[in-house]
């Protein structure tokens, strides 16, 4: 990560589609902290906008001057965190009206691998998984008993550590993820107390597994769950446009966060 801050290739371009224009995002200000244990910085986007002055002689809005601005505001970068320890290695970042996780997570992890890349220190790419806790997941399934469909992705744990039965395989087959179904028999359910379906979370509270559900509710309604648009969150204070002080509440957060996590597998 030192390397990686230091090079000043920590950017993605993001391509216009139909419902945003064309972002570069870019992740500065790095710098380790906490004896090198933990990372901070800034990670955000300009945005090209056009400000109309109001025209004090003619009292007019139409008849203000416009003009071009590509610069970035207190809503498009965000303060963040990383526990650079081995057995760690989460991320906690602040979150914006622009800026959110389904924006964030990819943005930041494509920052990541294109400047990997350009320094030619990783040839796979580089992935900020959200993590929820397995207490949230249980927490839905017990609100919601009927559970219909499950579906369960897996991908390597980040150190890859963890090589269980799945693991193996996809090892041997050379594959990034494995995913596997699970759908009730018509006007039943699958049993979310057996001791199968619960092995089945492992792995959501690290990041390493995502999980899709879908329960039947009264009146045909269907509840839908998925751990990959939900991420563990805390509140902290508001810090305005001082973004220093937003890094220092980003890392507070983090450390109480890595405390109470379950730890990695073991090597």
């Amino acid at each position: 990560m030192q390397v990686l801050a230091d090079s000043r290739l920590t950017r993605f371009h993001a391509p216009a589609t139909s419902e945003r224009p064309a972002r570069a995002w870019y992740a500065a200000d790095m710098r380790t902290v906490m004896g090198d244990d933990f990372m901070v910085g800034i990670f955000g986007y300009s945005v090209l906008e056009q400000k109309r002055h109001f025209e004090e002689s003619s009292w007019s809005w139409i008849k203000g001057e416009t003009e071009d601005s590509d610069a970035a505001s207190e809503d498009t970068v965000v303060p963040f965190a990383v526990d650079l320890r081995d057995k760690n290695r989460w991320v906690a970042f602040a979150t914006s009206l622009r800026v959110q996780p389904a924006s964030f997570r990819p943005a930041f992890g494509q920052a990541l691998s294109v400047a990997a890349a350009e320094r030619g220190l990783l040839a796979s790419d580089w992935e900020c998984d959200p993590v929820i806790s397995q207490h949230a997941v249980e927490d839905w399934i017990e609100r919601h008993r009927f559970v219909k469909f499950f579906r369960r992705t897996v991908r390597f744990s980040n150190p890859g550590r963890d090589l269980d039965e799945v693991r193996q395989k996809m090892r041997a087959m050379g594959a990034r993820r494995a995913t596997e179904e699970f759908a009730a028999y018509p006007s039943q359910s699958l049993d979310v107390t057996s001791e199968a379906f619960r092995e089945k979370l492992d792995g959501v509270e690290t990041g390493d597994t995502r999980v899709q559900m879908k329960a039947q509710e009264a009146r045909g309604v269907v509840a839908k769950f998925d751990s990959n648009t939900k991420s563990d969150e805390t509140h902290i204070d508001d810090y305005g446009n001082d973004l220093e002080r937003g890094m220092d509440l980003v890392l507070r957060a983090l450390v109480v966060y890595a405390d109470t996590r379950p730890p990695r597998p073991a090597a």
